[in-house]
């Protein structure tokens, strides 16, 4: 990750006119910014968001098929077992219904594995949009737009009133080109710098806002998965719930059944 710059650094710019010190800092600000966010990244995070939507959607349609296929089993069990229980057909149903179940929880297992796998990409791409909004964050910050204005005003009315021998300004403006022996291109140059680096912290600020709104919209997209994976929670419980049913009723056939031997074999021992 890209490390900030120290907070020295700025108020030396504030201190000096050296151009070295001024101009290589104003660089590696603009070579930070572009790092930051390039059109690399753009294109990047824009292509992960489409396969991911692309990818959500497929998971849609799957849960939408394990959906139906649950219906279908649900209304089977609920309306046929009393039938196929007076009609000693039951065994079989349960059955039948049981390998219903079994390829529907491969279904049901294959979109819980996408679902999980969409989340964990989901949350690393929203991660890394939180480590370059963490590095943009302090270059917005750094420097106060208001401050650096204010200071580039003084600044030329300061160069203004000691050009043209003027005393309408603050004494303060006026002795400091006096007492620091200024020069024109000195004073050109201080603005210059505090324009690049007023300009590069409002870029910073924009930029933070929009990997904001990126960051948001991800969000978005973790809340519709998790919705996706509470539905099919949902349709997982009611077919564990076919299944405990199923396993009572085939333990009172078994009961049943031992009932009707043991009852034929009681009148031969006699």
């Amino acid at each position: 990750m890209l490390i900030p710059e120290p907070p020295q650094v700025e108020s030396l710019i504030a201190e000096t006119d050296d151009a070295g010190i001024g101009m290589s800092y104003v660089l590696r600000e603009e070579e930070q910014l572009a790092q930051v966010w390039s059109e690399a990244d753009r294109a990047d995070h824009e292509h992960s968001v489409r396969d991911i939507i692309d990818r959500l959607g497929g998971v849609r349609q799957l849960v939408e098929v394990v959906r139906i296929r649950s219906d279908s089993i649900w209304e089977r069990f609920i309306t046929l077992t009393l039938e196929r229980l007076l009609s000693s057909q039951l065994r079989d149903f349960l059955d039948e219904v049981d390998v219903g179940i079994l390829a529907l929880s491969q279904q049901m297992v294959e979109a819980d594995c996408e679902i999980d796998r969409l989340r964990a990409r989901l949350q690393n791409r929203q991660r890394w949009l939180e480590e370059k909004i963490a590095t943009l964050e302090p270059m917005a910050h750094r420097t106060s737009t208001q401050t650096h204005l204010n200071m580039m005003l003084a600044r030329v009315e300061g160069l203004e009133a000691y050009l043209l021998g003027r005393k309408d300004v603050t004494p303060e403006a006026y002795d400091y080109h006096y007492k620091r022996h200024t020069t024109l291109p000195g004073d050109l140059l201080y603005i210059r710098v505090r324009l690049s680096t007023t300009r590069i912290a409002l870029l910073a600020a924009n930029r933070s806002q929009q990997l904001h709104e990126l960051d948001a919209e991800l969000g978005g997209l973790l809340a519709e998965i998790d919705r996706v994976k509470s539905a099919l929670t949902s349709l997982a419980t009611r077919m564990e719930c076919i299944s405990e049913i199923s396993r009572y009723w085939l333990a009172y056939l078994d009961i049943a059944g031992g009932e009707k031997m043991a009852g034929h074999q009681a009148p031969d021992s006699a």
